[in-house]
């Protein structure tokens, strides 16, 4: 028996260290450099693994090389800086699967990021200043998006600075499922817990959402609540600032429709709720000449204030944020009120029924 089981316990040693030998081979060329290069960059940032001052954000398992998903570069990743998806210090970045693969590794204490990306031929990398009294300057922004980051430098000096002020993980998982944080997924975040407070979910009853005009809120909320397009919980429309006007409290627009339904008890209870964008900004220090000045791309401004403006947003206590958002109307009726609302001018509906 003793032998028996001694055969069993070699056997099962043998079967792993062939699935583990089956599991290396499979790394393709082009991961393990990206791996070569992701430890040499620890050693760049100079911080040892695990340490809480890092984060890896990465599009691995959404960006490609050569047409070939990457999704096995997160272990990778986590396996050489120690950065977990449970210790929010490895980030997933939703992005077109067209797109390439990158990553960067941020130091929280200095404000450090390394950026390396599959150019199409081999990886490169770039060593951005990011800490915000650097970056967050018209000159260290042009500095910073000069170089190989590009396009990209909104996307990653946004999660990487905002995550540092430890965002709530809801608000996190919006961000990077829209590919930035800016000051929009931080409303759609805000009112999805004022929502979930005053409007609270019975048995048998879900939300739905309507966004008009359609814009970054709404991707907060699909991330809170599942409430998509596909599973006809979730739309968004196309509205012009003069329509929008008609149903304005002062400086405040519509901006998202929430309803309660239940299809089993034939009922349907909405609000209409806007955003005090006046309030949030001067709670946060950001000019609206700043948000949109003149001088088009060539002008950094509008990217600095966002990443300041949502970084804000981030920290503030709940009950400072609950109070950006307005009430405009309220309404009820049957259960099919919602599908009515989802189709043509959702407020012109809501305020004549």
């Amino acid at each position: 028996m003793k032998g028996l089981k001694g055969m069993l316990l070699l056997l099962s040693a043998v079967v792993l260290l062939f699935a583990s030998s089956a599991q290396a081979a499979q790394v393709s060329p082009e991961l393990s450099k990206a791996q070569e290069l992701l430890t040499r960059a620890m050693s760049e940032i100079g911080l040892p693994k695990g340490d809480g001052n890092l984060m890896v954000l990465t599009n691995a398992g959404y960006g490609q090389i050569r047409a070939q998903s990457t999704e096995g570069f997160i272990d990778l990743a986590q396996q050489a800086t120690g950065c977990s998806i449970g210790s929010r210090s490895l980030v997933i970045l939703h992005t077109s699967i067209m797109e390439p693969l990158c990553y960067s590794i941020f130091r929280k204490d200095t404000g450090k990021i390394v950026f390396v990306k599959w150019t199409g031929a081999d990886f490169e990398q770039q060593v951005i200043d990011a800490h915000p009294a650097k970056i967050l300057t018209p000159e260290g922004w042009k500095a910073a998006t000069s170089g190989l980051v590009g396009h990209k430098a909104f996307s990653v000096i946004s999660i990487s600075l905002t995550w540092a002020v430890e965002p709530p993980w809801a608000l996190l998982v919006a961000a990077t499922f829209h590919d930035h944080f800016c000051p929009g997924v931080n409303s759609g975040y805000i009112a999805g817990q004022y929502i979930m407070e005053k409007m609270p979910l019975g048995s048998g009853e879900h939300y739905v959402f309507v966004t008009a005009p359609g814009k970054c809120a709404a991707d907060a909320l699909q991330v809170m609540f599942n409430t998509t397009a596909g599973k006809s919980s979730g739309y968004s429309m196309a509205i012009g600032n003069e329509t929008l006007a008609k149903y304005s409290s002062g400086n405040v627009q519509p901006a998202i429709i929430a309803m309660r339904v239940n299809r089993k008890n034939d009922t349907c209870k909405g609000v209409v709720i806007g955003f005090d964008w006046d309030k949030a900004n001067a709670d946060a220090g950001v000019k609206d000449e700043d948000l949109s000045p003149q001088g088009g791309p060539d002008n950094p401004m509008p990217w600095i204030s966002r990443v300041k403006m949502s970084r804000e947003l981030a920290r503030l206590p709940s009950e400072k944020l609950m109070g950006y958002v307005l009430e405009l109307k309220s309404f009820s009726g049957k259960a099919n009120l919602v599908d009515r609302v989802a189709g043509g001018d959702p407020y012109a509906l809501v305020w004549n029924q």
